[in-house]
């Protein structure tokens, strides 16, 4: 299992794409989003609009290694990131069709499929997020990070509703 994980803070991010440009650069694909590992996805409600980052999740049991039929996707030992060897990829799409989360992208220049590798341990993205919406961090702390933030949100809940707080005012909450 990889020591770190790339974790985005989805109220953080602006959409301001600064993560598409600073990863394609640092591809070598200049500032083309197109070219990007990460891609910021915008959903239009009624009365806004959210940015979320889509990246690679780093699937403890990745189905895009599974089906590809000639193995060139394979767990990188150091930052347990999938990463694609682009000799034995003949791009066949397979892992883009199964991977749950659109992370996996068939590009036509290369003739190969393409996913985050992380950066080999430091993510470009994360250190050009100028709002911290992504954050490189231990994986250990990564659950003890979203059961505070569902806490917080919780919290917050509890202050908004009028009726819940009448009924929480007097008593503990735990």
């Amino acid at each position: 299992m990889a020591e770190y994980e790339l974790v985005v803070n989805y109220d953080k991010c602006t959409g301001c794409r600064i993560c598409e440009t600073s990863c394609s650069m640092h591809l070598g694909r200049g500032a083309n989003p197109q070219k990007s590992m990460i891609r910021i996805v915008k959903l239009e409600g009624e009365a806004d609009v959210t940015s979320i980052p889509v990246k690679c999740v780093q699937c403890e049991k990745p189905p895009c290694e599974a089906i590809c039929p000639t193995g060139a996707i394979y767990t990188n030992p150091t930052t347990g990131a999938r990463v694609i060897d682009k000799e034995k990829c003949i791009g066949c799409s397979a892992c883009v069709y199964v991977c749950p989360f659109g992370a996996a992208v068939l590009d036509r220049s290369l003739g190969a499929a393409v996913i985050c590798d992380l950066c080999d341990g430091d993510p470009v993205c994360v250190r050009m997020c100028p709002f911290e919406a992504l954050q490189y961090i231990r994986s250990d702390d990564v659950s003890i990070r979203l059961k505070r933030a569902r806490a917080d949100k919780l919290l917050e809940f509890l202050k908004l509703s009028p009726a819940l707080s009448e009924l929480s005012s007097d008593k503990e909450v735990i």
